[in-house]
């Protein structure tokens, strides 16, 4: 995967964004603390926000544009984003939370996500609603409801930060080996607070500080010779 980001987009008279970067192959980790910019730069990716000027590629196609004028709606990008909390529909079972994302007829989106169920190790719960699943299971379902429509790169908004460090980690390493088994790991952007996330599962990361780009780079070789002290 590579990702071309420039932009800029004012939020508020005390936080603006401008941010840059390029990424080659492999996943891309975005770094820093709360109210750094981070999850706001996957927002504009995934085109929920839209910025006041700049471009976005991914893997060549171009998303954003300002002096083109080319702004692709969020379904038009075709980037999966599991969000924090899963935001899986509260009064909808697991297979209507997969469907939802389908737009084929009723029969034959219902064939396949049950299909997607089993490969998720979910099938007997079909009909169960999220409350009734455990945090694996919910998160196994909102990966299924992403996946499922095969996107070209799968963007993740702090998916471990609501978990006890115990969970986080068992968790970590179930969604590294999933991205692994459906070949998604090298297309993922991460956002995260946490260097251990990043380290774990980023070839590269983007250091954010304030809105802007501290750092960007190789992930061991930048933890190797930290030059900020978000980077240390």
């Amino acid at each position: 995967m590579s990702v071309s980001f420039s932009l800029k987009k004012r939020f508020s008279a005390t936080f603006s964004l401008e941010a840059a970067f390029e990424t080659g192959k492999g996943c891309l980790g975005i770094l820093g603390a709360s109210g750094s910019g981070k999850s706001v730069t996957l927002r504009c990716l995934a085109g929920i926000e839209t910025p006041d000027e700049g471009h976005i590629a991914v893997n060549g196609r171009v998303l954003f544009d300002s002096r083109r004028k080319i702004n692709l709606r969020p379904q038009a990008r075709n980037l999966g984003f599991l969000f924090q909390h899963y935001a899986l529909f509260p009064t909808m079972t697991a297979l209507g939370n997969i469907t939802a994302a389908l737009t084929g007829a009723k029969k034959e989106n219902r064939k396949k996500a049950r299909d997607w169920l089993a490969r998720f190790d979910l099938s007997g719960l079909e009909d169960h609603y999220p409350s009734q699943l455990s945090g694996g299971q919910r998160q196994r379902t909102a990966l299924a409801r992403m996946l499922i429509r095969e996107p070209e790169a799968i963007l993740l908004d702090e998916p471990f930060s609501a978990l006890d460090s115990g969970l986080r980690e068992r968790m970590r390493i179930q969604l590294l080996n999933t991205l692994e088994r459906f070949g998604a790991g090298e297309n993922t952007i991460l956002v995260t607070h946490s260097r251990d996330e990043a380290y774990t599962l980023c070839k590269d990361v983007v250091i954010m500080d304030n809105g802007r780009v501290a750092e960007a780079g190789d992930m061991k070789e930048l933890f190797r010779s930290p030059r900020t002290v978000q980077g240390a």
